[in-house]
């Protein structure tokens, strides 16, 4: 079957939205399910229904299952494995909210880790965003760190993980088509969160229903968690077929204001100034970051983003 036509921009944008809109729903979900599904156990699931769906679409397009860069794979794989396993523990540790500021402050990180990492062409302009991301930081984590425990570490973790995941997809994208590298780097947080299921205390195979949700509402609801992370892949991934990298990575960032409104109104999550002021930060941050010139490599005379 052949690849279907690319969309006009204003249908692009729709469907770059509609992705916004399926991570901003499978996050909200995972903060609904809370205790009842341990936060290993989540992205088990999460990862497990994904790859299936993902492997229907890539065989109704008659696209081959490949993997070239096998290096920068497992980099993107496990890096990325371990931030979405432990950004579903931190939004389970300290709210929707905190871990989701906490996640998306990722490109900033992927900047630096890209030059540091792959010999992409310093520019003095990153020191903008990189300084507006760590100030959000700051002031997320509260200025004289009081309350800072385990899960603000973990949830800084994601961020860290995440960036260098965002690095090595920066360079896959020469390589290896996007579902590929969706399909492996989700198998990679499928196995891992299985293994850490078996091994971590606190996590646990078995669900908790309550009178609000029971068995069959949470098996129905992690698979709603799977179709809206593969939804938000497919769309993004026919998305980016004509629109800039820019614009793409701007309207990603709408992320954090929605799930702030869906965090305070519906699960009634605490907005302080700090971290509002924080939020905002981080959003123009990311904004920032995705209006830089284009990367290059140090040692390469034009190479592709």
């Amino acid at each position: 079957m052949p690849d279907p036509p690319p969309p006009k921009p204003g249908g692009s944008k729709l469907l770059m939205l509609l992705s916004v809109l399926s991570l901003s729903a499978m996050q909200s979900l995972v903060r609904y399910l809370g205790p009842t599904v341990s936060p290993w156990t989540k992205t088990f699931y999460r990862s497990l229904f994904t790859v299936g769906i993902i492997l229907a679409w890539m065989l109704l397009r008659r696209e081959k299952i490949r993997f070239n860069h096998w290096p920068l794979l497992l980099v993107r794989g496990l890096a990325g494995a371990i931030s979405i396993i432990f950004f579903f523990w931190a939004i389970d540790l300290i709210g929707l909210l905190t871990a989701t500021l906490y996640l998306y402050v990722y490109p900033v990180f992927a900047i630096f880790f890209a030059v540091l990492l792959f010999k992409e062409r310093f520019s003095p302009w990153i020191l903008i965003p990189l300084g507006a991301a760590l100030a959000g930081l700051y002031l997320i984590v509260n200025p004289n760190f009081e309350g800072f425990s385990p899960g603000h570490a973990i949830g800084l973790t994601t961020a860290v993980l995440g960036g260098v995941a965002r690095a090595a997809l920066r360079q896959l994208r020469k390589s290896d088509s996007p579902s590929n590298i969706v399909v492996l780097f989700m198998g990679f947080a499928a196995v891992l969160s299985g293994i850490g299921v078996l091994l971590i205390p606190g996590q646990s195979w078995r669900f908790t229903p309550t009178r609000e949700i029971g068995p069959l509402a949470i098996w129905m609801l992690l698979l709603a968690i799977g179709l809206f992370s593969a939804v938000a892949h497919i769309m993004v991934t026919v998305a980016f077929r004509k629109l800039s990298t820019a614009t793409a990575s701007i309207m990603t960032m709408l992320i954090l204001p929605i799930t702030a409104v869906i965090a305070v109104l519906y699960f009634h999550e605490p907005l302080t100034v700090n971290k509002a002021v924080g939020g905002l930060l981080i959003t123009a941050a990311g904004i920032g970051v995705s209006l830089l010139p284009a990367p290059r490599r140090s040692f390469v005379k034009n190479p592709d983003h």
